[in-house]
């Protein structure tokens, strides 16, 4: 494997499982807050960036490339501690990169 290819396999592993983990601690409060519409919508990203998380890094792990497993617990870990630290600053930035703002203001009311 390409040293481009895998550095590329590795910075999309830690962006999927950043984001997952993020997508993992909003689960958890609009369960507590019973935001229904919201809690539906972050299960769908939930489930998207599992897979894509997973299909990389099974398939480098499949290839004998194991630095893939500290990665993907290092986006884990990173994504995690940011959300519980910071997401409420930067959630609308977050989120309108992301083109799913319209659909955070219109539930947020």
């Amino acid at each position: 494997m390409a040293i481009t290819e895998m550095i590329l396999r590795y910075l999309a592993v830690f962006i999927l499982q950043f984001f997952f983990n993020i997508s993992k601690v909003l689960e958890i409060k609009y369960t507590y807050e019973k935001k229904i519409p919201q809690l539906l919508t972050n299960t769908i990203w939930i489930n998207l960036l599992s897979l894509g998380s997973i299909y990389f890094s099974l398939a480098s792990m499949f290839k004998g490339d194991w630095l893939i497993i500290i990665v993907y617990i290092a986006g884990g870990v990173f994504g995690k501690w940011f959300a519980m630290t910071h997401l409420e600053k930067y959630k609308y930035k977050i989120f309108t990169f992301l083109r799913i703002d319209f659909i955070i203001r219109n539930n947020d009311k």
